[in-house]
């Protein structure tokens, strides 16, 4: 049974009826009572344990250890948002495997990536760190964390695991600049990367302008022809392969899949399940940006990248083929997703495994006048995010289903510890997920989630409210209960009551005390490709790139 929404979405500019469509769902089935951690965790989570609660306790700790650990399934995706089902964010959006996972598991509404571009966010998820301690504030050349004993060699999330007696799996993109052979003890392979793409550098839709910044491998279409082409089918049949296989010890199985990441190609039957005319487009604003500070456009501009005015020429041409294409990509994922899941469901680890499905960060389609990450406001930084437990699949009652609290990727590495009885690790800068598992609310709980886009620039994310800082000192402010499109920044000039002003105003420098009080200088390992103007000046004045390198 796949969820059904109606009723008009604020950002879309119409709605649309969903249409049906069935795959590879995960049956439901009947599962053992996985009792030895999850009623633990329960009693642990409740004020005030009883003298006979306690001895129960002692009783399934002493059984807990006698049995095997839990296997942990995650399934990581690249650049997908909000755009899924479970989380209403586009009312055409068709993922069937991902809204049955989340209606067995919590699915975390408000759960944000630590860095908006791919590098950061996997270098603090495995890590456990936030940027501002490693220093990885943008992209990472080639393997090159792996030399970092300090923070990273030996320290990622699989391998934590594989030194306290799992087997460590992984296969597709996983890590970023950290190499894979390294973090897992078998890794499947990432064959064709972002592939495959058209021969001789053809594109379909999106030719990339003349800019001396890095460029972009953004573009939309019908490519290739069948799903056994793609990387991420394979992925999903080396998972699959693994989860039908004999494991003496539990395991730690990571799955990467590369989808929507651009280029947006993926067979042309997922483009049917969108007909162009019934595409439904975000909604924008022409006068977004007239109200944010001039660096946080500055650091926003994307010279490579499509923009509103490319998109929406020709009666929305474009725009219509983009949106298209990614609820295809997102469609498309969806279904290998489920075939990894079903797989999962029939095999004998069903009763005993942890799952985790997130994004490494959100993802624009025209908001902001951008096709892409790389910004500190909401389309990058929200992620989907699900965690399931084996209770929670076999007992519903058990299941909170949504929590509203702000989360952040940093926090999967101390849950995945916590749920699999491991010891702690003492560097872990997020905050155990797991008496969030069972309770919608706990007390003393962070009140706002970090994100970082270039050293000195970062973003605050709580319950009700996005605040932005940039290296300037200078403020962006948005109220997500009137404004979740974030088109009227708080903190700017066209703010008039004085009464308001001086609400926003202490909000401001209340929620100032969660940014970082020190940050670290860049890795040594940073990219000196420089995405525009403001990046190039601030690499260089940062030591990344030398001072005296002529500009191209």
């Amino acid at each position: 049974m796949f969820l059904a929404f109606s009723g008009e979405r604020r950002k879309f500019t119409n709605s649309s009826r969903r249409p049906t469509y069935s795959q590879a769902v995960h049956p439901r089935r009947s599962f053992a009572k996985w009792s030895l951690l999850a009623a633990l965790i329960c009693l642990l989570s409740l004020n005030g344990i009883s003298k006979a609660q306690e001895e129960q306790q002692t009783a399934e700790e002493s059984d807990r250890e006698a049995r095997p650990k839990p296997n942990v399934l995650l399934i990581m995706v690249d650049d997908l948002n909000d755009w899924i089902g479970c989380m209403r964010g586009h009312p055409g959006t068709q993922t069937p495997n991902i809204d049955a996972l989340s209606r067995e598991g919590v699915l975390f509404m408000n759960a944000h990536c630590q860095g908006p571009i791919c590098g950061p966010s996997r270098a603090s998820m495995l890590s456990g760190l936030f940027p501002h301690t490693t220093g990885v504030y943008q992209q990472p050349t080639k393997d090159n964390l792996g030399k970092d004993e300090e923070h990273f060699r030996g320290k990622l999330l699989p391998e934590y695991f594989a030194q306290n007696g799992y087997e460590t799996l992984g296969v597709g993109k996983i890590t970023h600049g950290y190499p894979e052979d390294v973090a897992f003890q078998k890794y499947g392979g990432w064959k064709d990367g972002f592939g495959p793409k058209p021969e001789g550098g053809k594109r379909f839709n999106y030719e990339l302008p003349s800019s001396p910044y890095s460029g972009t491998q953004t573009d939309w279409g019908a490519f290739p022809e069948r799903d056994e082409q793609m990387p991420d089918f394979r992925s999903a049949s080396w998972a699959i392969e693994q989860l039908e296989s004999d494991h003496d010890k539990p395991f730690f199985l990571a799955v990467g899949m590369v989808r929507p990441h651009v280029p947006f190609y993926v067979p042309e039957k997922w483009f049917e399940q969108f007909p162009l005319e019934s595409v439904v487009l975000p909604k924008f604003y022409r006068e977004d940006q007239n109200d944010i500070p001039e660096l946080g456009i500055r650091i926003h501009e994307l010279p490579k990248y499509p923009d509103l005015a490319f998109l929406q020429a020709n009666n929305d041409e474009q725009y219509r083929k983009c949106v298209q294409a990614y609820l295809a990509c997102i469609n498309f994922v969806d279904f290998q997703i489920g075939r990894v899941l079903q797989s999962l469901m029939a095999s004998d680890y069903a009763d005993n495994t942890v799952i985790v499905l997130c994004s490494d960060h959100g993802y624009h389609i025209g908001e902001k006048d951008r096709v892409s990450k790389h910004s500190l406001w909401e389309e990058s930084t929200h992620v989907p995010l699900i965690i399931s437990l084996p209770v929670h699949r076999n007992d519903p009652r058990e299941i909170i289903r949504r929590n509203q609290l702000p989360v952040g990727l940093i926090d999967i590495y101390p849950t995945l510890l916590e749920l699999c009885g491991l010891p702690a690790n003492p560097s872990n800068e997020g905050e155990s997920l797991v008496p969030l598992l069972f309770q919608p609310q706990v007390d003393g709980w962070r009140e706002a989630i970090l994100t970082t886009y270039a050293k000195g620039n970062h973003a605050l994310r709580t319950e009700t409210h996005r605040l932005i800082r940039y290296e300037d000192g200078r403020f962006e402010l948005y109220d997500h209960t009137s404004d979740p499109e974030e088109w009227n920044n708080l903190a700017g000039p066209a703010q008039t009551s004085r009464a308001a002003m001086e609400v926003n105003f202490e909000l401001a420098q209340h929620l100032s005390q969660y940014f970082p009080k020190t940050e670290a200088d860049y890795h040594p390992s940073t990219s000196r490709s420089a995405i525009n103007a403001w990046f190039e000046e601030h690499l260089k004045a940062n030591g990344v790139i030398p001072s005296d390198t002529p500009e191209e």
